[in-house]
């Protein structure tokens, strides 16, 4: 039987833009205005982002347009694992560019194929002189800045590239650029000031999307109410939107378009869907979760009695809408994919009664444990940024317990002994006469260390010293205990076996026991240091 569905929402190529002309004018006249933006693009998953970016490459890449070439790059299909594979990506991918233009730049695409930072720079800039204009199209920025690969050195290198100059960049990312980066020297660089300090917002569909897009179904007359109920269905979000359309084309060729006729077809849809829906759900943090839950069940809620970052996190995903003072719950292909899951919200057995639903579920745990800790250091955003890797990547989970463990210990060492670090000469004096076999303590007295020394296995050292968990040491520290150590020891561990991992794959259970040390080492300094 053929496919007779209209709209295009799933597969290999990806499908033309529908309805989004209020974004389309914003990204447009932000990039053709007298001094250009870079800009930055803000969705959730399936929300359409990358049908807008290619339609946007589409837009100027035609006559008139003031980019002479424009470079669409999908960093979530392969990210780029260092800045050297970076820079030698995007040679390629100008290279490429440039060498459809013609023999004109033959010597242009011979300098890029060395693949160096500096041939690039001096092909930019020769553009930029000339008055050839370069937009960068880079879809799935998420991927590259969550693993956390890449350094603050070649963001700078990158800025280098935009600013002052005709070249503009656009980024595609599910959340804000301040939250995705990783790497405490990258979240430093001034690459990030580039971009214009509003994003560019991807929502739902709003009522002017969805009438235009239903208009497109010309051979079908809609009642008001039938409408409505498409809303109600699917909230706008376009997979869902669109998926409940092709339904009715594929159950009725033509005519009338009822309450009745969208209700069977968004059940029938929903068929189609709940992997994606799944997907969706999977993404919303255990808080917006259970406020979810709280909606369906009760019907509505004040805003003042629900956290910032649950609501928004319904709202952006049009999960919740506001009405007044109030959130009410929104999606009702949504309620029907997880409404059997409210009856035993809380059950054990259901949530981790064997290994698959243990996988599914653990992220929830540790979310919720990560809740009951303040947001006291940015540690709390490295363990965050851990979470949505699990259980699908649990290496790039943990790419991050180096800054973890270096703010860890650098928070210690400035509570207890100052911010110079000094270790008391009594204190050494006592570790090596009481310790004679420790290595640590006679390394500091022999060799006259009196500030602590950069090695952090060496401080590790010093932190089991001076929490008395080493064997006939009394503890000398003001602040933390030897839990703290424990925990510091462990994630030192979990830190090794991450880089070092010889081909090894991380198994996901013990990338969770990793995060989990995280959480109760984060627990620990909040505790122990009262910061």
């Amino acid at each position: 039987m053929p496919d007779l569905r209209r709209f295009p929402i799933l597969g290999p190529d990806i499908p033309p833009m529908l309805a989004r002309a209020k974004i389309m004018n914003r990204l447009w006249m932000d990039l053709t205005k007298l001094t250009p933006s870079n800009l930055s693009l803000i969705g959730p998953r399936f929300i359409g982002k990358t049908v807008i970016m290619k339609a946007l490459a589409q837009k100027a890449d035609l006559q008139g347009s003031p980019y002479t070439f424009v470079l669409y790059w999908h960093l979530g299909h392969i990210a780029p694992a260092s800045d050297s594979e970076f820079i030698s990506d995007l040679c390629e991918l100008l290279r490429g560019k440039l060498a459809s233009a013609g023999n004109l730049y033959s010597e242009h695409c011979e300098y890029l194929s060395k693949h160096s930072f500096s041939h690039l720079k001096e092909i930019t800039d020769l553009l930029n002189e000339d008055r050839n204009a370069i937009l960068m199209i880079w879809d799935g920025f998420d991927k590259p800045l969550g693993q956390g690969n890449l350094t603050g050195h070649l963001w700078d290198q990158m800025r280098s590239i935009f600013y002052g100059k005709k070249h503009k960049i656009v980024t595609a990312t599910r959340k804000p650029l301040s939250e995705l980066i990783r790497r405490e020297d990258a979240i430093t660089s001034p690459f990030w000031n580039i971009f214009d300090m509003s994003p560019v917002r991807v929502e739902a569909f709003d009522e002017q999307d969805r009438d235009s897009i239903i208009v497109e179904l010309s051979s079908h007359n809609f009642e008001s109410g039938a409408k409505t109920e498409l809303t109600n269905w699917s909230a706008g979000v376009p997979i869902l939107f669109l998926e409940i359309l092709n339904q009715i084309t594929v159950e009725t060729s033509s005519g009338r378009v009822d309450n009745e006729a969208v209700n069977r077809a968004a059940k029938k849809a929903l068929e189609h869907l709940s992997i994606y829906i799944a997907e969706l759900w999977q993404d919303c943090p255990a808080g917006a979760k259970d406020l979810y839950a709280h909606l369906v069940d009760r019907g509505e809620e004040l805003f003042a009695n629900i956290g910032k970052d649950e609501r928004n996190c319904l709202l952006e995903k049009s999960f919740a809408r506001q009405a007044g003072n109030k959130l009410t719950a929104s999606c009702g292909m949504l309620k029907e994919h997880i409404y059997g899951a409210f009856k035993d919200f809380g059950s054990m057995s259901r949530l981790f009664g064997d290994w698959e639903n243990y996988k599914t579920n653990v992220r929830g745990f540790l979310e919720r444990r990560l809740s009951q800790i303040s947001r006291f250091d940015e540690i709390y955003q490295y363990v965050e940024l851990s979470l949505p890797h699990l259980p699908d990547r649990p290496k790039i989970a943990l790419n991050n317990l180096s800054d973890i463990e270096d703010r860890a210990l650098d928070l210690i060492w400035k509570r207890e002994l100052g911010s110079k670090k000094v270790i008391p000469q009594e204190l050494i004096d006592y570790w090596a006469g009481a310790a004679p076999g420790d290595k640590t303590a006679q390394r500091l007295k022999e060799k006259a260390i009196t500030s602590v020394p950069a090695d952090r296995w060496v401080q590790c050292g010093i932190l089991q010293l001076l929490t008395g968990s080493k064997q006939g040491i009394e503890s000398r520290a003001k602040h933390v205990t030897k839990d703290t150590y424990v925990l510091i020891n462990a994630l030192h561990s979990f830190r090794n076996r991450n880089q070092h991992s010889d081909g090894q794959d991380m198994h996901v259970g013990v990338a969770v026991a990793a995060i989990m040390t995280c959480l109760e080492l984060l627990s620990c300094l909040e505790r122990e240091l009262k910061i």
